[in-house]
């Protein structure tokens, strides 16, 4: 079910806004309105306060936007899709597709947001001194300072590493490469991300207190609470699963692509490897009619582009005898007993009728990795 309104696609990048930034957006204008600008800038017409304001929401919009692009931009050089942009409650939330495979990726991906805003306050400080250079409107000067100091609050509050904050998932990033495993990583990242949403909860407690900012403590205490759900599901989310040792090897084989005729070309291997991305091989056919053979990917690196056509498969097949056969009933925890952990195999999933498909060793890794720290 949507809950948020589309407003349109910026870079190739749907983006939409949930119905809570409609209310942060109003008390953003009634408090730059009748507070910030005024005390920034004062004497000067009401009307001009409420223009600067209508004019400060659509900055800090563009900020948060421009936030979430940084990620995407970079998540999309490293080859993780961007499902769409949502502007919410506390800000922006760039979805993607899936994590980064690699925590060098991770990295970049949860950097690039801060960077971005930093960039953006830099923008607004430029334009604030041109402003003030060429003696200009003293609600436009004050406008461009606070959208410059709004863009380093999303910078330095987005480094807190609380996951999931960027700096949350830099922390994870580090972790990763220095264990090995995301997993057990992301344990790590969100316990450290739980223990700060309770000092942030704790804080906004305190700012209650008589003589003490009671709509900051308020926004804190909201803020803190929800990174301490968000932080506790994902903590739960990487809890071990022996469970999942007992799973059939059978949900996890990769379909085969039809097989081609011994006389086919390279082709015709790209082609079915073209329908079927996820493949690994394509079974090949002998003189008899049977399947004898299979031809991996790296036949296709192997010849130019203007010469597949008339290259056959035929030169770079393999024998299909060397796979070894699992059942598709078969557990993960025996096929790991029989193949081995952390190697790089291809099992033939063979149910006594003939072969379903094909199991890789990375995802049994990735059952593994996900049963076990």
């Amino acid at each position: 079910m949507r809950t948020h309104l589309r407003l349109g696609r910026l870079l190739g990048v749907p983006i939409g806004i949930n119905g809570g930034v409609l209310l942060v957006s109003v008390l953003l204008a009634i408090s730059l309105a009748q507070v910030s600008l005024p005390n920034i800038a004062p004497r000067f017409p009401t009307s001009a306060y409420w223009f600067g304001a209508l004019l400060g929401v659509i900055g800090f919009m563009v900020s948060l936007v421009g936030h979430e692009l940084g990620h995407s931009y970079v998540a999309q050089r490293n080859g993780v899709r961007v499902v769409e942009i949502t502007l919410w409650l506390f800000g922006g939330v760039a979805k993607l597709e899936g994590d980064a495979d690699e925590p060098g990726a991770e990295f970049r991906i949860a950097a690039a947001g801060p960077a971005m805003s930093m960039v953006m306050a830099v923008l607004f400080g430029v334009s604030a001194w041109g402003i003030n250079w060429f003696d200009g409107s003293r609600v436009l000067l004050g406008l461009l300072i606070w959208l410059a100091a709004i863009n380093v609050v999303l910078a330095v509050s987005n480094l807190l590493p609380a996951f999931p904050l960027d700096g949350g998932r830099m922390l994870r990033a580090a972790l990763w490469r220095r264990s090995g495993t995301k997993r057990s990583a992301t344990r790590t990242a969100s316990m450290i991300g739980q223990v700060l949403a309770g000092v942030m909860v704790v804080a906004a407690i305190v700012l209650f207190f008589p003589m003490h900012d009671r709509w900051s403590g308020a926004w804190i205490f909201a803020l803190g609470a929800f990174l301490f759900v968000a932080a506790r599901s994902q903590w739960k989310d990487a809890a071990d699963r022996p469970e999942l040792l007992s799973e059939p090897v059978g949900v996890l084989q990769r379909e085969l692509p039809a097989p081609l005729a011994p006389g086919a070309s390279v082709a015709d291997l790209e082609a079915a490897l073209n329908r079927h991305p996820r493949a690994v091989f394509v079974p090949v056919l002998d003189d008899r009619g049977a399947v004898g053979s299979l031809v991996t990917r790296d036949a296709i690196t192997r010849v130019p582009p203007a010469h597949r056509s008339s290259v056959p498969i035929r030169s770079y097949a393999q024998p299909l005898v060397s796979l070894p056969r699992v059942h598709p009933g078969e557990s993960v925890q025996s096929v790991v007993g029989r193949l081995g952990k952390g190697r790089s195999w291809w099992a033939l999933v063979v149910d006594g009728h003939g072969v379903e498909g094909v199991l890789c060793s990375e995802d049994v890794d990735a059952v593994l990795d996900a049963a076990m720290s």
